[in-house]
């Protein structure tokens, strides 16, 4: 199967936002993990984080050709519950013990303007 332009774009911007994480000594252990009806992760890496050491991050990323935000407001609630439900059954099938691992979720968004590529990268606050 071919890939459109749009599943193109967005493979870029996940290549860019991996780079850009390895730069950041994350420690890259999965891409794109996918579970059945549950949702899709789009990396998983093990950071140093200051307060809580190493730590499981989940990232989303958003790719977009304009710098507007679009890529921030993109990620919204129902985004988010299915990354925390591929996050625990990622955890399940690893063995990862969710009770005793710092996790952090997070988002890097990518653009591409006129040339000019800007990468933004948040932690997605949990309640």
């Amino acid at each position: 199967m071919t890939k459109t332009s749009k599943q193109k774009t967005g493979d870029w911007g996940e290549q860019c936002a991996a780079s850009f994480l390895l730069q950041k000594d994350y420690k890259i252990v999965a891409r794109n993990f996918s579970v059945h009806k549950k949702g899709e992760i789009d990396i998983i890496a093990w950071h140093n984080k200051q307060y809580f050491g190493k730590t499981l991050c989940f990232i989303e990323v958003k790719t977009r050709k304009q710098n507007d935000g679009s890529a921030e407001r993109s990620v919204g609630v129902k985004k988010i519950q299915s990354l925390f439900s591929a996050a625990y059954e990622y955890c399940m099938q690893c063995g990862i013990d969710i009770d005793h691992t710092p996790i952090q979720f997070e988002q890097v968004s990518v653009y591409f303007v006129e040339g000019k590529l800007v990468i933004n990268h948040y932690d997605i606050p949990v309640d």
